[in-house]
């Protein structure tokens, strides 16, 4: 991954461009080189569980097993928690609705796909029906 852009989007050492972070009235706050605040590392890890939730599942369609089912439970309550960490960090002001969010950025409002609340969702099936296989009803 260090070879591609995709891999530089991940990595966690310090850059030489700034970063820029809105504060929760939308005002724009240039940070200076060599800072990397708190979301973008949320966001990426995040994004890592994400992609993990993604293969586990994958592979747990491939071959089921309780360990893939198991860990796809651990990605995704993991995925939550660093994914609203990482919303509400961001300093611009956030709006949650049922299965998506709006954020103010610069300009009028933004609505994105909240993959938390589906990820939320997902993963309390999936407990409810390990917990049947478990207890055998």
């Amino acid at each position: 991954m260090g070879l591609t852009n995709f891999g530089e989007a991940f990595a966690l050492e310090l850059r030489v461009y700034g970063y820029v972070i809105y504060r929760a009235g939308g005002d724009v706050i240039s940070i200076g080189f060599h800072y990397l605040p708190l979301y973008l590392y949320m966001w990426r890890v995040s994004s890592l569980l994400f992609l993990a939730w993604i293969i586990t599942y994958i592979a747990y369609i491939i071959k089921p097993s309780m360990v893939l089912d198991s860990s796809g439970i651990i990605y995704g309550i993991s995925y939550v928690i660093t994914h609203y960490i990482y919303l509400f960090t961001i300093g611009a002001p956030i709006i949650i609705y049922p299965f998506v969010y709006s954020m103010v950025t610069v300009g009028k409002p933004l609505l994105y796909l909240d993959w938390g609340q589906v990820i939320a969702i997902i993963t309390i099936w999936r407990v409810y029906t390990i917990r049947r296989l478990v207890r055998g009803g």
